[in-house]
């Protein structure tokens, strides 16, 4: 597969014009219900499981009368056309008819996710010949993609009948289901073929690539699986956090190790093992330095970044990141292309499109390998002599996962920027092999979506929207009241749970003609900074990115641009008095220069009086990855029921737990990046060791 290599100011314009095409956002069904998580109690699940039953015998009963009805039309013989909105799209499907059947169907999904949506064309095809209707289940893992599909083909079936056919009798997705299920069964006589190797590695993600790399190092004979068909890498990292890098020593703004410990346990609430942030703030600083070598070996520069700490700020951060420095060209892959070159070269052996169905044990409960299947689906048995590392990504891309353990999470997401090989296989698979998960459920998501000025935030279901990465600045914020009601300068997932309390969660982020010099002032940290940081580091997206991402989003009906406060309330939907006093408060705190109303730092404030005048509404924000899993100890072994290391196997990444609770503490750039990065390093070295 070829990658194409684009200018990040065409990257960002993309994003904001039409970005559900970039995303990985195809994910979710329509419906919602509370279920309880995995740790409730026996008489709650029995509950819940009675439900479930309940809801599977009234679904089956208005499938079976919906398959009665379409059964016995009769049709106007043609072609037919319809058009449903699928997560990224539109989807349309055409439709031919006989009298009495259908005779051909063409389903066009090439706008939707990437790897998701945009592949089930074909399988939901032969699957609505096969039943002459909408009778059909759709395709897990793109529910929406597969309901638009199955709205659109009612739509034709009920023009071709002129009966009218409704979606309603068949949508049951989003019920209640065993996400977790039961770990699938193989015969030996299935298996095609033995694998041998010392260290076995899956997922070519950011910690997978990490371990591997330091496998192969070692000299252990190490083979990374990975399920989707690449030339490369996969994974995301333009920054990292760490302690005690040779660039934060060498620049003095170095972190003391037991404060940057405290912090990520406070931010947890106490649910993170101490021992294990431990870890990440004693390895993390060798970590960056090898990583900046490789990257440097390959022609890319790896940076510490430190900003004026002498600010008066509401939420204290420390110097830990350290960003990637690309130049005219923006690839979000090219790092850990680096990292893969780097390992290959010391003997790294890739094996792609193999899908792991189970781990395997022996008597003495020791993990020895796995079972997969390859590119052909053909069982295959990888034998890991030293041990194997899990890296699969988490979850965040498995829709009933997520609905079952993060409802919150589902509502307030309106892009989901998941990898699509996140749906939770290394979890259950590690599950299945007597490992124990945590009981408290985390994602990483930033406050960085925009929906339509005329849409609102749904109950217990996500939205639809597109990438507004200024959505993390601190401009005033209004609920649909057309009044303020937080402080604006709050952590990323902070700012979506005040909006949580207001109507339909929804709220509008205002802003005149003087934004970029705003930003500027603001002097926002981490990933949210849209100019160098003091010591010349660049920040991930530039503000001129960024302006060219809001006209792609002003062409594409997100945002909305005005001459007056006036006709901006009404563009966005919200009541022109109560907004006009909100904005003329607004500017007196800002010539006051204190917010004696929420609180916000005063050089955080701005003013509402240059036209012209902008505003974007938000209801969500974009959802990165899961941040829960498996427990480990400190050596990255999943631990067992009996929470002793299940010998011989790894867990990292984001199928890995006992660190985050609640929220994500963006406030130190990169952490979780840092985390993955460090533990996988950890893991290859142990396991090529034989530990």
């Amino acid at each position: 597969m070829s990658k194409k290599i684009v200018s990040r100011r065409d990257f960002v314009k993309g994003l904001g014009a039409g970005l559900a095409s970039i995303a990985v956002a195809g994910l979710y069904g329509c419906g919602h219900q509370d279920v309880p998580a995995v740790s409730d109690t026996t008489g709650a699940a029995a509950e819940t499981t009675a439900k479930a039953a309940e809801t599977a015998a009234e679904t089956e009963l208005a499938k079976e009368a919906l398959n009665a009805a379409t059964k016995s039309l009769s049709y106007t013989p043609g072609t037919y056309e319809a058009v449903a909105r699928g997560m990224a799209s539109d989807v349309k499907v055409t439709m031919t008819f006989d009298a009495q059947s259908i005779t051909d169907i063409k389903i066009d999904v090439s706008g939707e996710t990437e790897n998701i949506g945009a592949v089930i064309g074909d399988e939901m095809s032969g699957k609505v010949m096969t039943a002459q209707g909408a009778d059909i289940d759709g395709v897990s893992g793109a529910t929406v993609t597969s309901n638009a599909i199955k709205t659109a083909v009612l739509d034709c079936m009920s023009q071709a009948s002129g009966q009218e056919i409704s979606l309603d009798e068949v949508s049951s997705e989003g019920s209640a289901q065993d996400w977790l299920g039961e770990a699938p069964e193989v015969n030996e006589s299935d298996i095609k073929e033995n694998v041998d190797c010392e260290v076995l590695v899956v997922g070519a993600g950011s910690s997978g690539l990490f371990a591997a790399a330091a496998a192969a190092e070692k000299g252990a004979k190490t083979i990374l699986i990975e399920k989707f068909e690449h030339d490369k890498a996969s994974g995301i990292r333009d920054t990292m956090a760490a302690c005690d890098s040779t660039e934060q020593k060498e620049d003095g703004h170095n972190v003391v190790k037991n404060e940057a410990i405290k912090y990520i346990c406070d931010w947890s609430q106490g649910y993170a093992k101490r021992d294990i942030v431990k870890v990440w703030a004693d390895r993390s600083g060798e970590t960056m330095d090898w990583f900046r070598d490789v990257l440097n070996q390959g022609g890319m520069e790896f940076r510490h970044e430190f900003d004026d700490d002498s600010l008066p700020s509401n939420y204290k951060f420390l110097e830990v990141g350290h960003s990637v420095q690309y130049d005219d060209t923006y690839y979000e892959q090219q790092t850990m292309d680096k990292v893969l070159e780097y390992a290959e070269a010391k003997g790294l052996e890739t094996r792609y499109q193999v899908n792991m169905i189970k781990l395997e044990k022996n008597d003495a409960g020791r993990v020895t390998g796995l079972i997969a299947t390859d590119k052909d689906g053909n069982y295959v048995r990888y034998n890991a002599s030293k041990g194997v590392i899990i890296a699969t990504g988490g979850y965040s891309a498995d829709e009933d996962m997520l609905r079952q353990l993060q409802p919150w999470t589902l509502e307030q997401t309106c892009v989901n920027y998941s990898k699509p090989g996140a749906k939770g296989s290394g979890i259950k698979a590690c599950l299945w092999a007597g490992a124990v998960m945590d009981t408290t459920h985390t994602s990483m998501i930033f406050e960085r979506g925009a929906i339509k000025p005329d849409e609102v935030g749904k109950v217990g279901e996500p939205t639809r929207g597109a990438l507004f990465w200024m959505g993390s600045q601190p401009f005033l914020k209004v609920n649909l009241n057309g009044q303020r009601f937080m402080n604006e300068s709050q952590p990323y997932d902070y700012i979506m749970h005040q909006a949580a309390q207001e109507p339909f969660h929804t709220y509008c982020e205002v802003w005149d003609s003087k934004y970029t010099e705003d930003c500027r002032r603001f002097e926002t940290h981490g990933c949210s900074r849209l100019y160098e940081h003091k010591n010349g580091t660049a920040p991930v997206f530039t503000m001129d990115m960024v302006v060219g991402m809001n006209e792609g989003l002003i062409n594409d009906g997100f945002i909305v641009k005005a001459d007056t406060i006036e006709e901006l309330a009404e563009k966005l939907g919200i009541p022109t008095d109560n907004f006009k006093a909100t904005v003329d408060r607004y500017n007196e705190l800002f010539e006051k220069g204190e917010d004696e109303d929420y609180g916000k730092e005063g050089f955080r404030l701005s003013s509402m009086k240059e036209a012209p005048f902008y505003g974007v509404r938000q209801a969500g924000g974009y959802l990165i990855c899961s941040l829960d899993g498996i427990k480990v100890d400190h050596n990255m072994h999943a631990l067992g029921q009996d929470f002793k290391p299940i010998e011989g196997l790894f867990v990292v990444g984001n199928d890995a737990g006992g660190y985050y609770n609640g929220s994500y503490p963006n406030y130190l750039a990169g952490t979780q990046a840092g985390r993955i990065a460090t533990f996988g390093r950890l893991a290859g070295q142990l396991a090529a060791e034989g530990k």
